[in-house]
């Protein structure tokens, strides 16, 4: 794997390789435009580099598409009439007297909070976010029965959610931006790891058994899902 520190210009640098009992190799431009790639046990890391060589011209225009709609999204001034994203509805910021962040029609904020408005939001936006997907989570364990241990909300940036050897699930706080239907495409996928630990036809079929428009919903996130952030 190249080493991010003597990178050349239009050199392309390997962030991460996934191994995994897949049989393909698959290469990823993840929403901060780093590459992922996911590959077989027992690929060598200089067919790797080679297959990426030769996905060079893909890689780099999809980095930089991805850099370049990064740059479109401003970072949170938290001013009066600033939108920000709740289960994928746009809410004006109404900055008032009120004693607790409500979502309504607008996302009413409190004066007192300003100094530490970001914070302030990220503990609100975890607090939605463990409630909805604590709610999801045992929603389609009981229909499934995937037997899930635990659930944490993390502040995760490169994941939306992951899921442990043992059953234990990790999701994102900025997952409750999304969409109802997107969070239940991530809860779905998680759980779906219970049983099967890889991403191979089987674990997808079960996804799909459960969500049948799986791939529609997983579009989604990756074409909209860097617009859930601060």
């Amino acid at each position: 794997m190249k080493c991010a520190g003597s990178m050349d210009m239009d050199e392309i640098i390997i962030d991460k390789i996934v191994r995994s009992k897949r049989r393909t190799i698959a290469l990823v431009v993840s929403a901060d435009a780093t590459l992922i790639v996911r590959a077989p046990m027992r690929v060598s890391v200089s067919y790797i580099n080679d297959l990426v060589e030769k996905k060079r011209a893909w890689v780099l225009a999809k980095q930089k598409q991805v850099a370049h709609r990064n740059t479109l999204i401003p970072h949170k001034k938290f001013v009066n009439g600033e939108e920000f994203l709740y289960l994928g509805e746009h809410h004006p910021l109404k900055i008032g007297e009120c004693r607790a962040i409500t979502a309504t029609d607008h996302l009413y904020f409190p004066e007192k909070y300003i100094p530490r408005a970001r914070v302030k939001m990220i503990e609100w936006y975890k607090k939605k976010a463990r409630d909805i997907i604590t709610e999801r989570v045992e929603h389609y364990s009981a229909m499934t029965e995937w037997k899930f241990t635990s659930i944490a909300i993390t502040g995760a940036q490169k994941r939306w959610g992951s899921c442990g050897p043992k059953g234990a699930l990790h999701f994102s706080w900025r997952l409750v931006m999304a969409p109802r239907d997107i969070i239940d495409y991530v809860v779905v996928h998680e759980l779906a790891h219970i049983p099967e630990r890889n991403h191979s036809a089987q674990f997808w079929n079960k996804v799909g058994m459960v969500l049948p428009d799986y791939a529609e919903r997983k579009r989604w996130l990756r074409e909209h899902g860097m617009k859930c952030t601060l």
